[in-house]
């Protein structure tokens, strides 16, 4: 009886132990799973790539803060790479992971309604956020019958997801711990980007075509992969690193220099002030290797910003700094912006003439504009390079108003509660975000990449600075409330 009952005991598992049969079954399954698909499949390397897929999924699945940072970190890094497997449409890896964390949040959400963790958490202007969203979805609605081909809708779906997603980032992101982590995941990995343009610049051309070619296998375009001043190699090449576009790729940065830029000018940053240094030297090099002027003038109001919002002696340095950044600057950069403050370069009257164009689409369609895919009349274009007038030619005044509504809901919800936060690192981390979603403004009154269907990473990264500032408050508001 004795030894029955010792053998019992002995067969009763451990949680650590049935959690180590199931990583090593796991791990035996995918082994035999990986050997038979790179048997079975032309090419070996899409059986390990799937291999690596599932694990990753696994983790996607489980962790929704691990698939925030893995979407952060496409959005910034690789933001035009598909899984390279054709399932109806061809996925992005950016909207895999956004479709990921969505899930993932609404099954913990139905799951775990009684838990107090887990509770919806909300923003004030949520309303207007859904109104802009309801907008979005009958202008393209009601300018269906120009869509004429399916990326058109696809393109659409994945800008829906970008700026559904501030609601799952709001709700995932609950405590300090890990909005630190996601703030040093921007600064590492935004920093990567900006280094990434730098690195390849300095390149010899042959080689950087040669690589850039090299991502056509997780869908990157093959055209036009170095980008020239007004597409004349004699006038100097644009960084784009792996944006595809310049444009878009300073956008990107003006994002990240806000970002880091409030760091290394706050008492308590997250990192070494030498390191930060050099985490903003890389994209503010690649920045101005764009000869992108709205991102550059954009990053000029993203520091009178933060000078004028809360480090003010900010100004005692920034206008000797401008002064000596100007005298210091290429010439050929000075004749872009002198030629473009005069309206005489080819880009600036190309701008002027899309914007007369879409001014006259705005008179035509005053209301909820023509939607997303062609202009109804074929004398129209609907590429214009300033977000607003995009928002108003695609979405009509009622778009353009509920997205400055947003805005301005937004901004009031940030400077309010600025004064509930009494830790001076958590002020930095909102007038950071903030200051993105500044810089973004201005660059937009010259491009219209935070709101594209074709680069709707840009979106992702709009929304996300926005939800991680709702995030900021909150954490201190929950903070508040249990004390």
């Amino acid at each position: 009886m004795n030894y029955q009952k010792a053998t019992s005991k002995s067969l009763i598992l451990t949680p650590e132990t049935r959690k180590l049969i199931m990583l090593v079954g796991s791990a035996l399954l995918l082994g035999v799973a990986g050997g038979f698909m790179a048997v079975a499949l032309p090419n070996p390397l899409f059986g390990f790539g799937a291999v690596a897929g599932l694990v990753v999924a696994y983790f996607m699945l489980g962790r929704p803060i691990f698939t925030l940072m893995v979407g952060i970190s496409i959005a910034l890094l690789l933001p035009f790479a598909v899984i390279p497997v054709k399932l109806g449409i061809t996925l992005t890896l950016l909207e895999a992971a956004q479709l990921a964390l969505f899930t993932v949040w609404l099954f913990r959400l139905a799951l775990r309604s009684d838990d107090e963790d887990q509770k919806l958490v909300s923003s004030p202007f949520d309303w207007a956020v859904l109104l802009f969203l309801g907008v979005c979805l009958f202008a393209f609605i009601l300018g269906f019958g120009y869509v004429n081909s399916t990326d058109v809708m696809h393109n659409f779906f994945k800008l829906m997801l970008s700026i559904v997603s501030f609601f799952a980032i709001i709700n995932i992101v609950r405590t300090q711990t890990v909005l630190d982590k996601v703030v040093k995941l921007l600064a590492l990995a935004g920093s990567g980007a900006g280094y990434i343009g730098l690195g390849l610049y300095v390149l010899p051309q042959t080689l950087q075509e040669r690589l850039l070619l090299a991502l056509q296998t997780i869908g990157y375009p093959t055209n036009r992969v170095l980008r020239y001043v007004e597409d004349d190699p004699a006038k100097g090449q644009r960084a784009t690193g792996t944006s595809v576009d310049p444009n878009s790729y300073g956008g990107l940065l003006v994002l990240v220099i806000a970002l880091l830029f409030v760091q290394l000018v706050s008492p308590k940053p997250i990192f070494k002030r030498w390191v930060l240094a050099l985490l903003m030297l890389g994209p503010a090099a690649a920045l101005v290797l764009t000869y992108g002027r709205g991102a550059q003038l954009g990053t000029l109001v993203v520091v009178a910003f933060v000078a004028t919002v809360k480090y003010r002696k900010i100004w005692l340095y920034a206008i000797p700094a401008a002064i000596a950044g100007w005298l210091v600057l290429p010439g050929n950069i000075k004749t872009r912006f002198a030629e473009g403050f005069a309206l005489q370069d080819p880009a600036t009257l190309m701008r002027l003439a899309e914007y007369q164009n879409a001014l006259e689409i705005i008179q035509r369609y005053p209301w909820f504009g023509v939607g997303f895919g062609n202009a109804p009349s074929v004398d129209l274009t609907t590429g214009v390079s300033m977000i607003y007038l995009t928002i108003a030619q695609r979405m009509g005044l009622f778009g353009l108003v509920s997205f400055l509504l947003v805005i301005v809901l937004f901004f009031a919800f940030c400077l309010k509660g600025m004064g509930r936060l009494p830790d001076p690192r958590q002020q930095a981390y909102l007038l950071g975000f903030a200051g993105g979603i500044v810089g973004a403004l201005a660059v937009g009154v010259l491009d219209h990449y935070f709101f594209n269907i074709e680069f709707s990473h840009m979106a992702a990264l709009f929304w996300l600075f926005m939800a991680l500032a709702v995030a900021q408050v909150k954490i201190q508001e929950t903070k508040a409330d249990k004390k």
